[in-house]
């Protein structure tokens, strides 16, 4: 990242600012707004940190939506079929492979966070294997749902954080 870079980001108007960095948390463009109040921005690191401050302030029902707008694990836990899944995308972990056993425990637990929670299951799963995903799953079934929401909004970070990357990438400042 350059400072050239940096500067044009801090340089920006208010609509800019939000139409470009607006999205980076999904349903959540306020935070793009009340982060251009806190211009100028060192870094990408300090605007997305920035960013995520904003999140993790809003209040509890801004940040229920926040999250509810991310998929949660049961639209991506499927059976495995030796046809090809519908859409052609890429499921994470193998997730849309499962045995019937597996599926039935994924779909059971997931049921379980979910009526516990009232959010979808989020999580980051770069990198992550089907059983460190049910792992962390029975795990974080166990916190209280204040924890729940903190972690949950973690793994919403990382992916803010992977998305703000990628847009800075396409940036043609």
């Amino acid at each position: 990242m350059t400072e050239v870079t940096m500067r044009t980001i801090n340089d920006m108007g208010s609509k800019e600012f939000i139409e470009c960095f607006g999205g980076i948390y999904k349903n959540a463009e306020w935070a793009a707004q009340e982060a251009y109040e806190c211009r100028p921005f060192a870094s990408l690191k300090s605007l997305s940190t920035t960013l995520s401050a904003m999140v993790r302030a809003a209040p509890y029902d801004a940040q229920r939506r926040v999250l509810r707008s991310y998929p949660g694990l049961g639209g991506l836990i499927a059976v495995a079929s030796p046809a090809p899944q519908a859409g052609g995308k890429a499921v994470p972990a193998g997730l849309d492979r499962l045995s019937p056993e597996e599926f039935a425990q994924f779909r059971s637990m997931n049921k379980s966070y979910e009526e516990r929670f009232d959010i979808p299951f989020i999580i980051d799963f770069s990198g992550l294997t089907k059983n460190q995903i049910m792992a962390d799953l029975e795990r974080r079934l166990r916190h209280e749902p204040e924890v729940e929401l903190g972690v949950a909004l973690l793994e919403v970070g990382k992916m803010a954080d992977r998305a703000l990357l990628e847009l800075y990438a396409d940036l043609k400042l």
